[in-house]
């Protein structure tokens, strides 16, 4: 006997954020700080009189509340120290890039976190054609790059989405097993568009003998395109560590092979994205470029091609605080600061891939922790529970709704990892370029997409602005690497 009813859409949650031991909600480093706060007054009280804490009681007290009060999800004693490192950068200029001053030999530098970086052309000797790797010199880390084509999930029926759902997790969980993957990153890049190419396109292809009613409906739809119409641009980029591979290589191009071999094996046929092809030097420099300056992105073949690694990013970039200038543009990098408490369709991050007016580039980083890595993580996460719930057992407190369901997601968590499911630590990047004039607008633009998107919680990249917009490109940068 069969029944018509409809099943209820598969929901996806269980994320939670690390925790370390420590009192109450408070994490290792808060917990130490605050009872050397305590602590410390009484210990110069013994030396120096109880006159002493007339000074070092306040003190403390201050210290104490940096430490424990949060905001953005940061103890506020994080951002203090933070903003003091940032504006001591400032101060000595290491947030300003200037490239055309840059002396020899660094001449050819990138600003900030892609300075270490060298762009590599290999030629595939099995006929594929040549491919962009990118070379950290600093960390020996090579970044390779798949383009994509998204089908997208609109038009599809929803068993066919969650096997895609499934497949990218089945993809994700095979990482795990190779030894020289550090992290994955997924990037889709969204450029509002004018509508006028969709017009000249469909206009030299309309055949004159069609029927009325055909050609009438694409007109129609070519005019209601260009308030609504974007651009969008996905590759997937691997990081590997070459020398961490069990045939250590000797030299570049062995390195280089390697990080091949381990891209190819990712497969990605059943998780809704066609690989285009691999990435060409020539691609690399275009979405770094186009980042730096949107109005490149579309620029010639040729164009592309005649440009260094070095000419890839900027003649001039200046890091704020909450923003980053770079050759008349500003962008605004966001960070995921807490993924959603309940749990939430395959649709979440649909509010953010959405057409806006600004181009926005989104990007999902993933760690894959190896099998015995994920062990002792899951060990201690559920150990940091249990000691939680020892504290409030001694102190005589009741546990809140909130505490008890971290315990059953830590014993969750590692009960799955026992039964062999892996694990992966993830976190999310918004980047948003604008003009100066428009700047507001698209920050405005930003938090209405974020706010949409089911839950998820971000927060401005506080004085790291620069890295996180690295982050976003396919250059192997990535802050779980």
């Amino acid at each position: 006997m069969t029944s018509n009813e409809p099943q209820a859409a598969r929901l996806y949650g269980g994320w939670r954020r690390s925790r370390t031991l420590g009192i109450g909600h408070l994490n290792t480093g808060q917990t130490a700080i605050v009872v050397l706060s305590i602590l410390l007054p009484i210990f110069i009280a013994n030396f120096g009189g109880m006159a002493t804490l007339g000074i070092t009681l306040p003190l403390a007290l201050v210290v104490i509340v940096l430490a424990v009060w949060q905001r953005h999800g940061m103890p506020l004693l994080d951002l203090a120290i933070g903003r003091a490192r940032w504006q001591w950068a400032a101060t000595r200029g290491e947030t300003s890039y200037r490239g055309i001053y840059q002396p020899h030999p660094r001449v050819l530098d990138l600003p900030g976190v892609l300075a270490p970086t060298k762009l590599l052309r290999v030629e595939d000797t099995g006929g594929g054609g040549p491919v962009g790797l990118v070379w950290n010199q600093a960390t020996g880390q090579m970044a390779a790059t798949l383009l994509l084509s998204p089908g997208g999930a609109l038009l599809a029926n929803r068993h066919t989405v969650e096997t895609q759902v499934s497949s990218w997790g089945d993809t994700l969980a095979a990482l795990a097993n190779e030894e020289s993957v550090d992290a994955a990153t997924v990037t889709i890049q969204v450029t509002p568009s004018s509508g006028a190419a969709l017009a000249d396109h469909v206009r030299e292809r309309m055949r004159t003998s069609a029927p009325d009613l055909a050609k009438s409906t694409v007109r129609e739809l070519v005019a209601s395109a260009p308030r609504a119409s974007a651009s969008m641009l996905a590759w997937f980029t691997l990081v590997t560590s070459p020398g961490r591979a069990a045939d250590r290589p000797d030299n570049p191009a062995e390195a280089a092979a390697e990080t091949l071999r381990r891209l190819d094996g990712v497969d990605l046929s059943g998780a809704g994205a066609d690989v285009f092809r691999r990435a060409t030097d020539t691609d690399l420099v275009r979405m770094v470029r186009g980042a730096f300056v949107p109005g490149d992105l579309d620029a010639p073949e040729a164009q592309m091609a005649a440009l260094t690694w070095d000419q890839a990013g900027p003649s001039a970039a200046e890091e704020e605080w909450t923003t980053y200038r770079h050759d008349g543009h500003v962008s605004l990098s966001w960070v995921l600061r807490e993924a959603p408490r309940k749990p939430v369709p395959y649709s979440v991050l649909l509010p953010l891939l959405a057409p806006g007016r600004f181009p926005r580039r989104i990007t999902l980083g993933y760690r894959i922790l190896p099998t015995e890595e994920a062990s002792a993580v899951v060990e201690r996460e559920v150990n940091a529970s249990d000691a939680r719930a020892e504290y409030r057992r001694r102190t005589q407190r009741s546990t809140t709704r909130r505490e008890r369901a971290d315990a059953e997601a830590a014993e969750r968590n590692a009960t799955q990892e026992a039964y062999g499911s892996g694990m992966a630590q993830w976190t999310i990047h918004v980047t948003v370029t604008a003009t100066p004039d428009t700047l507001t607008a698209a920050e405005r633009e930003l938090e209405t997409a974020a706010k949409q998107a089911g839950g998820l919680r971000f927060r401005p990249a506080y004085g790291g602005q620069a890295a996180a917009f690295t982050a976003g490109l396919p250059v192997g940068i990535h802050p779980l690497a």
